[in-house]
């Protein structure tokens, strides 16, 4: 979910390589990442203000996700595992943006939270030679929610897009060195943010291996599909079947 949609304005994803520009306070920046490697190795160049950020993101690259330790033995998984090789979850430094996408996919389909994160990128995002941004965490937080109705976004997500984006804005909400558990403490209590956007912004944009997005509409029965053969599924009976995986659940239902 590092692009949102193929018409996302912000990102490109094609042959192995993502190019995405983002804007934080210093300006517009451009990162591009592709796989160097059968094994997920990865090759990274970055273009733009935020030197500082590039150095402070550079020191969890490669990722410390688990991946050379993952041997898993259930026969489906292990299988996706090896021909799908080199799914790294990495933490990316364009957290607001990643935030920003789990929160306008809140109970909505996919192809009106695409349409509603295009719309706010080029309304009140920026172009630069480095590319299109979606709008800053301080740009989103001079907000007010009318002005994000007005682009068809409910009242119920204009209103924590808005939350997220004040906390970050004044309180550094999303720091790339964040412990996840006082981020996810954080992220709970702020209007409008569940489970399941938490542990989204968490396995997305942090690269946590063990995020469980509870609460998603189709997960459960996916889980439970491939791991029991059970064609339907609940959050409860998701989290038993993945408790082996422990450490790796975020992972494992990528793969699936």
């Amino acid at each position: 979910m590092q692009t949102c949609g193929i018409g996302d304005p912000t990102a490109r994803l094609a042959n192995d390589q993502l190019v995405k520009t983002f804007e934080t306070d210093a300006g517009p920046n451009r990162v591009t990442i592709a796989r160097a490697s059968a094994e997920g190795n990865l090759a990274v160049t970055w273009e733009g203000e935020g030197a500082d950020l590039f150095e402070r993101w550079r020191a969890h690259l490669p990722p410390a996700d688990g991946y050379q330790d993952f041997a898993p033995t259930h026969r489906l998984v292990r299988e996706l595992h090896r021909t799908r090789p080199g799914l790294r979850l990495v933490r990316v430094p364009w957290l607001f943006d990643i935030a920003a996408s789990c929160v306008l996919q809140q109970r909505v389909r996919w192809r009106d939270a695409v349409r509603n994160w295009r719309d706010i990128a080029l309304r009140h995002g920026t172009s630069s030679p480095l590319g299109h941004a979606f709008p800053s965490a301080r740009r989103v937080a001079r907000l007010y929610p009318p002005q994000l109705e007005a682009l068809g976004i409910d009242h119920a997500r204009s209103r924590a897009l808005i939350a997220v984006a004040r906390e970050h804005a004044i309180h550094g909400l999303l720091a790339l060195d964040a412990d996840h558990a006082a981020l996810r403490a954080r992220l709970l209590a702020l209007p409008g943010i569940g489970p399941w956007t938490t542990e989204m912004i968490l396995g997305f944009g942090y690269g946590d291996p063990d995020a469980v997005p509870l609460g998603d509409i189709h997960l459960p029965h996916t889980v439970c599909k491939a791991l029991a053969g059970e064609p339907r599924g609940s959050d409860e009976r998701m989290l038993e079947l993945l408790a082996p995986f422990a450490g790796q659940r975020f992972r494992v239902t990528r793969l699936l």
